[in-house]
């Protein structure tokens, strides 16, 4: 009797335990292939997971202001909150964000939050997503986009322009542009409110974000592909009124191998 033919690897992330390989054998017309396949993560990076529920771990994360108060831990809060504050001087904020070499478009980057602000949410300004500079905000104007930062995309609100949750993006490539949700919010953005936020960016550049799990836009202009980003939080202040931000959860994940470039050194 001969003997069995080896099953030969496929050139790109073969892994028995892939979510490529988990999908080949059972798909997701399966009921429990949405629960399972969280279990095949050996083509998949975590880079974030973090509920937030000691103190602020200052390897994975580093946050610092311009006049307010750093994101730290809410006291007696349950399952675990950290909060940035902007203070009350007009322009001051509280950043939140990862290690700058965290993440590259081209590995198709996904990052997942639960956000609210505590005291109001007018005269106020956040963003949610990836950026390459630390500064005062990925987006400086959002009416008619301009940027601070140069490889960007960020689920941003800022009242200065309107009370929409829109995505921003913006890359060395293409120039800033912004995509209102669409569908919109079922209600006006409200305060001691949770949001989850979801934004993904990929190798051609395309940008998608969504509320509360309903896709809200994609912009096709972001960052460059191999432009390193980080993980960012962002609260700032419109007017000079004293705002908070907290957040629940942050989760981020992207692929192990590239979509582009050197798999070993990009």
């Amino acid at each position: 009797m001969p003997e069995p033919m080896l099953e030969v690897a496929p050139t790109r992330n073969w892994n028995p335990l892939s979510r490529e390989q988990f999908r080949k054998r059972y798909g997701p017309s399966n009921p429990l292939h949405t629960l399972l396949e969280t279990l095949s993560i050996s083509d998949v990076c975590q880079v974030a997971n973090d509920d937030f529920v000691g103190v602020l771990a200052t390897d994975d994360w580093t946050s610092t202001v311009n006049g307010g108060t750093a994101f730290t831990r809410v006291a007696n809060r349950p399952s675990g909150v950290v909060r940035g504050e902007t203070g009350a001087v007009n322009a001051q904020d509280s950043r939140l964000y990862s290690d700058s070499e965290l993440v590259t478009a081209n590995r198709r980057p996904v990052m997942i939050g639960r956000i609210g602000m505590n005291s109001a949410v007018t005269t106020s300004k956040f963003e949610f997503g990836f950026t390459d500079v630390i500064g005062a905000g990925a987006v400086l104007v959002k009416a008619t986009p301009t940027s601070t930062a140069t490889d960007y995309a960020v689920i941003v609100r800022d009242t200065d322009d309107d009370v929409l949750v829109s995505m921003v993006t913006d890359g060395g490539t293409d120039t800033a542009g912004s995509v209102d949700p669409s569908p919109g919010l079922a209600s006006a953005f409200a305060t001691q409110t949770w949001y989850n936020m979801m934004i993904a960016v990929n190798e051609v550049r395309e940008c998608v974000y969504y509320v509360d799990g309903t896709f809200r836009g994609i912009r096709r202009a972001g960052p460059d592909a191999t432009a390193t980003l980080m993980l960012w939080v962002y609260i700032q202040t419109r007017d000079g009124a004293d705002r908070t931000l907290d957040v629940d959860f942050i989760k981020a994940w992207q692929e192990r191998v590239p979509f582009s470039g050197n798999a070993f050194t990009t």
